[in-house]
């Protein structure tokens, strides 16, 4: 076994590996949380430590006391004292509803019956406040000291078995015994539907679930196949009833929310037709402007982070905007970038001033790529609030009612320039007009 890509446990419950993007998600979110996040087999605290730095309070969950030991161990004062330790099996011990803001788990699951998920999928809802999100990291029956099993697996699944990647007998199967000597005789890689399931089933709502592979880190060699060694995903709990239709959660316009009588006549026209909205504006202003408001490197939200997947740090350069007339605006605009973006066109968008980005850099470059619109309601949860224009918006929509248009939507799309992302995201105002085409 390779060191440097896993470290085997003391319990024999598997090995370590390194932070995923998903744990790097899980990492972000327990920054700006205002209730503990968990870890749910802590191990040595790959996750809990960095957490902890963010200051975060986080409970770390293990069944093995010396690896809660030497978590703690390893921390100086300030960090300990935000540590909560629990020497438990999951998913067999309870907690107060709705006490979590987050959890994660990385490779707990393969050591669990179908059932146990299922039912650590309904605790994990209770316990987590609306709002609060889940982050799992599992392998899948794509490994290779397993890939004997691969062919039973798919027939197991075309047969329509739940938990399909269960082994009852791993002796049987693995090829690799320094692999296997880790690893209880009883193994449950888990595909990304019975996953999905679990989780659905549960009341989640899915944020992003996908197989990975050493794109996110080295695997061990009896470990490394095909691409879908790992799968992860982000689920969260509705904050309301709305939520579970995904309403005020971003979601692509080629999905239903598109036709769903959710959405005000009024704002559809903008929200899904023009590309370039500066110049839909132009059409309803008598005297089009662009007012910036800040230009600089800020902490992004914790959706811009998952979007634009830079979970190494939550800062970026971010440009806010008001479009429309002078001393009306009609839109608040938000451009997100890496740093390695603002790097990479500096000049550019140092000079742009007052001219609208799509109109004077995007279009004009011929490497230009975008992604389809997504699009969300606002609601009070939502950290575009933090702009005063929104926050304002939204209580003579929403609150008040008095307003034209009686609630915020805003839709973004991810833009790519010679390969470097941008996130534009464009909120639409309570005074807005009809949208002409």
């Amino acid at each position: 076994m390779e060191t440097q890509t896993a470290i085997s446990t003391r319990n024999k419950k598997g090995f370590t590996y390194e932070l995923t993007s998903f744990g790097k998600a899980f990492i972000n979110f327990a920054s700006k949380a205002t209730k503990p996040v968990m870890d749910i087999g802590a191990a040595y605290g790959v996750a809990t430590i960095p957490a902890l730095e963010t200051g975060a309070r986080v409970i770390a969950v293990d069944i093995e006391e010396e690896h809660l030991i030497a978590i703690a161990d390893s921390l100086d004062t300030p960090l300990r004292n935000r540590l909560i330790t629990l020497k438990e099996r999951f998913p067999d011990f309870d907690l107060a509803p709705e006490s979590i803001g987050a959890v994660y788990m990385s490779q707990v699951l393969p050591f669990l019956s179908g059932e146990e998920i299922e039912q650590g999928a309904k605790s994990i809802y209770n316990w987590l406040a609306p709002g609060g999100e889940v982050f799992v990291v599992s392998f899948t029956p794509y490994i290779s000291h397993v890939s004997s099993y691969i062919p039973l697996y798919e027939e197991r699944q075309r047969a329509g078995v739940k938990w399909a990647g269960y082994i009852d007998d791993l002796s049987r199967f693995s090829n690799d015994p320094n692999i296997y000597r880790h690893l209880p005789n009883k193994i449950h890689h888990i595909g990304q539907e019975d996953l999905q399931r679990a989780f659905v089933d549960a009341g989640f709502v899915i944020r992003e679930i996908r197989y990975f592979g050493e794109e996110e880190g080295a695997l061990p060699e009896g470990i490394r196949m095909d691409g879908r060694e790992r799968v992860g995903m982000i689920a969260y709990k509705p904050t309301s009833s709305d939520d579970r239709h995904g309403v005020s959660y971003w979601k692509t316009i080629t999905s239903s929310v598109q036709q769903s009588e959710q959405v005000p006549q009024l704002v559809r026209g903008w929200l899904y037709k023009p590309h370039v909205l500066s110049q839909a504006l132009k059409k309803v202003c008598h005297e089009f402007c662009v007012e910036v408001t800040s230009q600089s490197m800020k902490p992004l939200y914790s959706d811009e982070v998952a979007a634009l997947k830079c979970y190494e740090t939550p800062f970026g350069y971010i440009r806010e905007t008001y479009l429309g007339e002078k001393g009306n605006p009609l839109v608040y605009a938000r451009v997100t970038m890496p740093f390695s973006t603002y790097q990479a066109r500096r000049e550019e968008l140092d000079n742009l001033g007052d001219r609208p980005i799509g109109e004077t850099i995007l279009y004009k470059d011929a490497t230009l790529s975008r992604s389809e619109f997504e699009v969300k309601r606002i609601t009070e949860n939502d950290e575009l609030l933090f702009d005063a224009m929104v926050h304002e918006n939204f209580y003579k929509a929403v609150v008040q009612r008095k307003a034209r248009l009686p609630e915020l939507w805003a839709r973004r799309s991810m833009f790519k320039l010679s390969g470097n992302p941008l996130l534009i995201t464009e909120v639409f105002l309570a005074n807005l007009p009809d949208y002409v085409d």
